[in-house]
């Protein structure tokens, strides 16, 4: 594939955009003008809780979340502006032998490729964890180096760089039509202030990816899916040097705040529909308080202060899409990550940078390729007006 020397529109102004125009642009590349649709950082990004982990199961999410920890690390010096990375770490808690077994299988997996994670006994975990409840546990897992950070943060950090290097930004300014040349190829995109030119537009919108696609007529598998979470009052006994732990025996998870002795709780609504309408349901709180009371004893009596929801970008596989779609020239797509657009995002923005400028990214990303879900995904829909 050869070197990009020409225009560029990222559609969408959250994490994966930003971080795409950021390392462009910080590799010298202006010519570039991001087009969202409503305010950057204000969709999935603003309702995520920043969670930052390398314990995947397949090598591509590993090696993403891992080559995208130094950046993390060192955001101010890369970006000029500051980022708390707090490195609280990951905890998950097994009560499945098969689980367990699971768990080991790809904890070999992230050794090989360089993570520390360590594989602890029941009796271990109330000294990562003081006062969970173990006589039902069979093991667990924990990285003590991974953690989270300010997604909202995060994107100005990253538009406010890239703005100083020459990158537009365009806010309120909806897609409404994505133009291709007589030979095919992309050639700009519409928005109902005029065309915007470009010889690559990468769709980064998110859950909106696919409507987005479809203006070009290629049909994008990534479906929107609302996820919530919940603010606790102070509970005893936790604060912010605690892991980010999950109890896999029901998916419920405790994010430990920095300071004041509360928490982010969610995890249990994993199997809702799709849906293009993020809300929170109220009446998954007691099912979510009765997991994490069983697990954490001191839960017993939290109190939620507020809910919120998002929606998240799901795909049938729940991996990312990056990369070209090979039927139209010039289009690209980088979304569809399930959940785990923040974490990766250093990494997702180094390697399409890297495609464009080099013509090849630097890791791996062929298992992300749009082709991977069959003929239909990414080919040209019939009837589709350009």
């Amino acid at each position: 594939m050869t070197a990009l020397d020409g225009r560029v529109v990222v559609v969408g102004g959250g994490i994966i955009g930003a971080s795409i125009a950021h390392h462009l642009s910080a590799r010298g590349h202006r010519d570039i003008t991001i087009v969202e649709r409503g305010l950057v950082g204000e969709g999935a990004t603003a309702r995520a809780t920043g969670g930052i982990r390398r314990q995947f199961s397949s090598r591509v999410n590993i090696e993403l979340a891992q080559r995208s920890l130094p950046f993390w690390l060192t955001f101010a010096e890369r970006t000029g502006h500051p980022l708390t990375f707090r490195q609280h770490g990951y905890l998950f808690l097994l009560t499945d032998p098969a689980t367990r077994d699971t768990f080991e299988r790809n904890a070999a997996l992230q050794r090989s490729l360089g993570v520390p994670v360590e594989s602890l006994a029941p009796d271990a975990v109330a000294d990562v964890f003081p006062g969970i409840r173990t006589d039902d546990l069979v093991g667990a897992t924990y990285t003590p180096t991974d953690g989270s950070a300010s997604p909202a943060d995060a994107v100005g950090g990253f538009l406010r760089a890239a703005r100083a290097h020459g990158v537009r930004i365009l806010q309120r300014t909806p897609v409404v039509a994505i133009d291709r040349d007589g030979d095919g190829a992309v050639s700009g995109v519409r928005t109902p202030d005029g065309v915007i030119e470009a010889d690559r537009v990468v769709i980064a919108a998110g859950p909106q990816s696919r409507a987005v696609g479809r203006l070009c007529g290629v049909d994008i598998p990534v479906h929107p899916h609302s996820r919530q979470a919940f603010a606790t009052g102070p509970l005893p006994g936790v604060h912010g040097g605690l892991p980010l732990t999950v109890d896999m025996a029901t998916g419920a998870y405790v994010h430990p705040e920095a300071a004041g002795g509360t928490a982010v709780i969610g995890g249990n609504d994993r199997e809702v529909p799709s849906s293009d309408t993020a809300r929170v349901d109220w009446e998954r709180v007691g099912s979510l308080a009765a997991a994490l009371s069983h697990r954490f004893p001191a839960l017993a009596d939290l109190e939620v202060t507020r809910g919120w929801a998002g929606l998240r970008e799901m795909t049938p596989d729940d991996h990312a899409i990056v990369g070209p779609v090979e039927e139209v020239p010039g289009l690209w797509v980088a979304a569809g990550f399930s959940g785990h657009g923040f974490m990766q995002a250093p990494a997702v923005g180094e390697a399409v940078a890297g495609w464009f400028l080099d013509g090849a990214p630097p890791l791996d990303l062929s298992a992300l390729a749009l082709g991977r879900f069959g003929e239909r995904a990414g080919a040209v829909l019939e009837n589709a007006v350009f």
